[in-house]
């Protein structure tokens, strides 16, 4: 056990992350979605979601299970946000998770608003453009603050896709899995506070009103894992570590959810905003 810890800190050092930083890496979390229970549920809190047409979890995830979504027509998982988590979001945040994809939509992957874009139509997006290139941002009132990144991804490997908003400019990351972390960003100015839609679902694995049209969406052909949100801004340190492959711990606060039995009762159904 302790030739364990002493690996796991000198590998830390070696990258730039000093014990401490590791330890603290749960701080701040507001919500979470790991699959591994086979499930959208929230291992931090109440926000728990639903699978829509031929989405399913699948145990082949970058950490046991994960959300697998085939881009069929309406496949994607929805997850409604209350009104704690919302207001978390409104100040610095940070939004991570893992990315494998087959085949690219056209604005897919992890976004919560109105709409994926043409426009401050949403809270925030870390979505794929194509099989290559990937697309972020942020909106404040009217203002859209989006920014792209080519060159960054490729189908069958697993990456680390991390937005940081510390509410005056927000970065991105994305990390091959067991490649060396480097930041693949261009920094954008964005001053809180981040507009809130707070009758719109998270959305996993889809793009809506693609160019604007409310009738053009697009969805993911791929796997997503590891979702989570935190209501602070990660350092660049902490992102390091999320994409070297370490994961938060949970444990303290799972139970406290799960404990009680009522997860159905007392949260009831994310509702659908778009036909299944």
């Amino acid at each position: 056990m302790k030739l364990f810890i002493s690996i796991q800190i000198l590998a830390a050092l070696a990258i730039g992350i000093t014990p401490s930083a590791y330890t603290a890496l749960s701080d701040g979390i507001v919500a979470a979605w790991t699959f591994d229970d086979g499930k959208v549920i929230d291992a931090v809190g109440r926000a728990h979601g639903e699978l829509f047409n031929a989405a399913k979890v699948v145990d082949d995830g970058k950490f046991g299970k994960a959300l697998d979504v085939n881009g069929s027509k309406n496949t994607r998982a929805e997850i409604r946000f209350y009104p704690a988590l919302e207001t978390a979001i409104r100040g610095p945040h940070t939004v991570s998770y893992w990315l494998y994809v087959r085949k690219a939509g056209d604005h897919t992957g992890v976004w919560k608003g109105e709409q994926v874009g043409w426009g401050a139509f949403y809270t925030f997006r870390l979505v794929t453009i194509n099989n290559t290139d990937m697309t972020f941002g942020t909106t404040r009132g009217k203002d859209e603050k989006w920014f792209n990144i080519k060159n960054c991804i490729e189908p069958g490997e697993w990456f680390h896709v991390c937005q940081v908003a510390d509410g005056e400019k927000v970065r991105a990351y994305v990390t091959r899995d067991g490649d060396e972390f480097r930041r693949r960003d261009t920094q954008h100015p964005a001053p809180k506070p981040y507009k809130l839609f707070r009758e719109r679902p998270l959305e996993l694995g889809t793009g809506r009103a693609i160019k604007g049209d409310p009738e053009e969406n697009s969805f993911l052909d791929g796997m997503i894992d590891d979702v989570i949100i935190w209501d602070r801004a990660l350092s660049k340190n902490e992102v390091a570590e999320l994409a070297q492959g370490n994961r938060p711990d949970f444990s303290n606060r799972v139970l406290a959810v799960k404990a009680k039995g009522k997860v159905t009762t007392m949260w009831g159904k994310v509702k659908s905003y778009h036909h299944r």
